[in-house]
């Protein structure tokens, strides 16, 4: 089969790779859309080669079934939980494997073919696309988490700042708005800002040449807003939060980058702010989201700016690592 494979220093090709075999409890999944994560990111871009087939955001049709599987079938519909642990520790019986000693990635989206154990697969219903598997995979599901981490409820008037607007943060636009909150976007790319209006942001601004901070808190109406989820992991992102929150206000902190101490805890005690850290999700709420999306009709299509196909790998790695282009997804069909 074709796969992706890195090279180091922002450098992959397309090779032809084994078709992997499923073992015992896994299944063998075909590809129909995947996407490219920022976190594939930031293995594509070191020096340190990666000679197996990358890419983690998977949804596809199961193919072949490994022994003893028990809960799918060939011609399933599914997407996939990308961290897997051994299923046997305490972090496991929770479903939140990211936290088992025994983690690992589950590679290989890149290809025509995933394998993966069938407890990290998720059916998807007919009538939602295979374009919005990618994002239960990871980004639309950590979006998810974020926000149900900081207790935003549906069709409760509320405001919401989405600092950075990767796909991590239009998937936040798009949840967000999915349940009746106003939501203001902030980036410093104008073509990202452009995509959170397509997904349906009530306000944008641009970082690069508008004050975010004063900008969030006019619309706001008041002192500020309600919530605030920061995907950038930029230094300027972190510096916005307590000053475009209300007092009591509560913030997630979803993006990874800067260590810059930029957040003065004496302004979180003195103003009641609630900051927390979000990564990742445990299974059940990835199938809590599928059903969600399910029912009242949430796709992420609008999110998605580029499509190819895997012969155009390199093209597509270099287009996402500009930042300047919404979710860049591989096309199998």
């Amino acid at each position: 089969m074709k796969g992706i494979v890195f090279l180091g220093n922002r450098q992959c090709a397309v090779k032809e790779v084994p078709t992997p075999e499923p073992g015992n409890g896994e299944v063998r999944i075909q590809m129909k859309v995947s996407g490219i994560c920022g976190s594939d990111l930031h293995v594509y871009r070191p020096p340190e080669p990666r000679d197996w087939v990358q890419g983690h955001e998977s949804s596809g049709v199961v193919e072949k079934l490994g022994l003893n599987v028990t809960n799918l079938k060939v011609g399933d519909r599914v997407t996939v939980h990308h961290h897997q642990g051994c299923g046997q520790c305490y972090y496991c019986s929770l479903g939140d494997f990211v936290w088992c000693p025994d983690d690992k990635v589950v590679s290989g989206a890149f290809g025509e073919y995933v394998v993966a154990n069938e407890r990290n697969c998720v059916v998807l219903p007919d009538q939602i696309d295979f374009i919005d598997g990618p994002f239960f995979a990871c980004v639309g599901t950590t979006a998810y988490a974020a926000l149900r981490r900081l207790g935003v409820e549906q069709y409760f008037p509320q405001t919401i700042a989405v600092y950075g607007l990767g796909p991590v943060g239009l998937s936040t636009v798009r949840i967000a708005k999915s349940m009746g909150t106003r939501v203001i976007g902030v980036d410093v790319m104008e073509e990202r800002i452009e995509v959170a209006k397509r997904c349906g942001a009530d306000a944008t601004v641009n970082a690069a040449t508008e004050d975010p901070v004063e900008a969030v808190v006019a619309f706001s109406g008041t002192e500020g807003v309600d919530y605030v989820v920061e995907t950038s992991g930029s230094t300027g992102g972190r510096s916005s939060i307590i000053p475009s929150l209300r007092r009591e206000g509560k913030a997630a902190l979803v993006g990874v980058g800067s260590d810059d101490k930029v957040i003065n805890p004496g302004d979180m005690v003195y103003r009641r702010i609630t900051l927390m850290g979000s990564v990742v999700f445990p299974i059940g709420w990835l199938k809590d989201f599928v059903r969600y999306c399910a029912q009242t009709g949430l796709t992420f299509a609008p999110a998605v700016t580029h499509h190819f196909r895997v012969d155009d790998g390199v093209e597509a790695l270099r287009i996402a690592d500009e930042a300047r282009c919404g979710k860049v997804v591989f096309d199998w069909d």
